[in-house]
């Protein structure tokens, strides 16, 4: 999924960014050789990407706040103006939001296909499966922290979408409560997680499958 689809993205956003990358959006267009090849649809929500790296238009977020990074998050709760004082952040946000996306939206489905915790067992009799469970639940239980605080700060966004609830109520909320922060630090723990399952998994012989 992401070998077919970065390389896409990246050849977009010198033009266009999408916006709006998640599952519902990716496609499976068939199958070549017998993988599945993605497709991504749905360009409603696109931009000019030259515009948008300017800041013209950039404070218009759009798309499904779950597959947000912090700094969509931050600009959210106090505007793109504030984004100056936050260099790496500001890059972050005018570039990098649909990879970002397409990361998350990966990440989903790989843990939604993962064994759960509760089916360990089925994996004791298998020596090298059972030395990199435990690491590859970790990256279940990150995601389940990341996930589970998306949605919760997700909702209320987007039911003021829809005309329930008012925006600045919910951002000045989500100032006090530094919810762009807590956004970035989830996906940094996903990240350990994952760079920690991939140490363990070079550590298996070559030959293990």
């Amino acid at each position: 999924l992401v070998v077919q689809l970065a390389p896409i993205l990246e050849a977009f956003s010198v033009k266009v960014y999408h916006r709006d990358v998640t599952p519902r959006n990716i496609q499976v267009a068939g199958l070549e050789c017998g993988k599945p090849r993605f497709g991504l649809v749905d360009f409603g929500l696109a931009v000019d990407a030259e515009k948008w790296r300017a800041q013209e238009g950039s404070s218009d977020l759009g798309g499904d706040g779950r597959y947000w990074p912090g700094s969509a998050w931050y600009v959210f709760s106090c505007g793109t103006q504030a984004l100056k004082q936050h260099p790496a952040m500001q890059k972050e946000y005018h570039t990098c939001l649909d990879v970002h996306s397409l990361g998350l939206s990966t990440l989903r489905c790989f843990v939604e296909m993962m064994p759960r915790p509760d089916s360990v067992e089925d994996f004791a009799a298998d020596p090298l499966l059972s030395k990199a469970m435990p690491k590859l639940l970790n990256i279940v239980a990150a995601w389940d922290r990341y996930w589970t605080n998306a949605c919760r700060f997700w909702q209320p966004v987007f039911e003021a979408f829809t005309g329930v609830g008012d925006f600045d109520t919910w951002r000045t909320a989500y100032v006090a409560a530094g919810v762009h922060a807590t956004v970035s630090s989830d996906i940094r723990a996903l990240r350990r997680a994952l760079v920690e399952c991939q140490d363990e998994c070079r550590m298996m012989p070559s030959d293990s499958g």
